[in-house]
């Protein structure tokens, strides 16, 4: 499918598809990053899913990879930018053929913080947050979509702390699935996250 959206992406596409997972990827890395995350994603899952990887618009301090706003410094007016930016896009997925409420948003490190920055914004069928944090001033809203937090106990990068404060919070407002999963890991994806999604597809959807 063709998408008239402000965001590079890359995906593994489906004209039949029923359900969709939007990623986006960590500080530094690039849209094809979690591409192999996701297929693993949906061949799991007994549904007909097709994948979008999005770009983040900006290129990183290194010369390589890109980030969705400035860190180290932290630049908080572009995150609230670039998270309004996102769900404009986020607001363009939300189709006939596959609804915002058939959609998995998944993010890892500061893309986890831009999916529920602006995926709370929406009724999406899931929000899953890998290794994120909250930008200041975050709050849940009324939506609250379904959400699973994942980070490792030993993260390095980003403090476990941060993802126990989003699940907080959420679990404060909403009686939807919500979900914290600490593992014994550094900063990085938990390899039974997919066997947990999987497990409970059918309380989300």
């Amino acid at each position: 499918m063709k998408y008239d959206i402000d965001h590079e992406f890359v995906s593994i596409s489906s004209q039949t598809a029923t359900h969709r997972i939007i990623l986006l990827h960590g500080w530094g890395a690039d849209a094809d990053d979690l591409l192999t995350l996701g297929k693993e994603i949906i061949e799991k899952i007994n549904l007909d899913f097709e994948v979008i990887s999005l770009r983040a618009p900006g290129l990183h301090p290194s010369g390589r990879g890109r980030q969705w706003y400035h860190l180290y410094p932290h630049d908080w007016k572009e995150a609230e930018f670039e998270a309004n930016k996102l769900l404009a896009t986020l607001k363009k997925f939300d189709t006939d053929q596959i609804s915002i409420g058939k959609t998995i948003l998944l993010g890892f490190s500061q893309g986890g913080a831009m999916a529920i920055d602006a995926g709370f914004k929406l009724n999406l069928g899931l929000i899953v947050a890998c290794s994120g944090y909250p930008h200041p001033n975050w709050d849940p809203g009324e939506k609250c979509p379904p959400l699973i937090v994942s980070h490792g106990l030993f993260d390095d990068v980003v403090p476990i702390d941060t993802s126990r404060i989003i699940h907080e919070r959420v679990k404060s407002k909403s009686s939807k699935f919500c979900e914290l999963l600490e593992f014994d890991g550094f900063h990085q994806i938990d390899s039974n996250l997919i066997d947990f999604i999987s497990s409970n597809i059918k309380n989300i959807f």
